[in-house]
């Protein structure tokens, strides 16, 4: 049983992290993935009721949201299998991308958002469940390269940015309606409020989305991971 993971200091860690060109993608991009959630689902509501007009649509899409992504884990196994853990990552994003598309050019069409929101929820499924496979694979990447096993490193750090990320959500969300100078329990919000909260809903998570698909892009790790593990096992033996 390899043992090294138990001696290695927080500096070692470091320094193997910073060689761990896989990872530092992956970290890169889940302040992408992180940041969009966390700043879409902060303005569903704002959204469906100032600027479709009907709060009641707010909780048929969250459902969506809910159940949708649940059913699309049953895909993932063999998507993954065929396709790739990177090219299935980038695959479900655009999906999640299209279905945003849609919703941008529905308008208020009720049936043509709840289709881009399927399309969305199914898109985001795919992704979060390809995402949490995918982030043990750093770890074994940067054994093989270091000899340094940062799991738990790694682990605490991949946790830090998700809520750097959730925090970034929240500053920019307020930020936009302060802008926008938003009106809660108003009839009516002013041009700027409703393009801020378009901005939280659909602009910035669609470009974020984008930026996840380029970063990705480069995450190659796919291609040498059988060999990887395979050394690894070696070793451990």
């Amino acid at each position: 049983v390899n043992t090294a993971a138990e001696s290695v200091s927080l500096k070692e860690s470091l320094i193997s992290l910073g060689k761990n060109k896989p990872w530092l993608i992956f970290a890169l991009n889940i302040i992408f993935m992180w940041t969009g959630f966390f700043l879409q689902t902060s303005a569903i509501v704002y959204y469906y009721t100032a600027v479709i007009g009907s709060k009641e649509l707010s909780v048929t899409i969250a459902t969506i949201m809910s159940i949708v992504p649940m059913a699309a884990n049953f895909l993932v196994p063999a998507l993954a299998g065929r396709m790739g853990k990177r090219n299935l990552y980038v695959g479900s994003a655009a999906i999640q991308l299209a279905g945003l598309v849609v919703i941008l050019f529905a308008g208020i069409n009720h049936g043509a958002i709840l289709a881009g929101a399927v399309v969305t929820a199914l898109g985001y499924g795919m992704k979060e469940s390809i995402y949490f496979s995918m982030q043990a694979d750093p770890v074994d990447y940067g054994e093989w390269k270091t000899g340094v096993n940062t799991a738990g490193s790694l682990s605490a750090i991949n946790g830090f940015l998700g809520k750097v990320a959730q925090a970034a959500a929240g500053g920019i969300s307020g930020a936009l309606l302060a802008w926008g100078a938003y009106q809660g329990g108003a009839s009516a919000q002013s041009s700027n409020a409703v393009l801020a909260i378009k901005a939280m809903y659909l602009y910035i998570p669609m470009l974020l989305l984008i930026c996840s698909i380029v970063t990705m892009m480069f995450y190659n790790l796919d291609k040498i991971y059988p060999q990887i593990k395979a050394v690894l096992d070696s070793r451990n033996e």
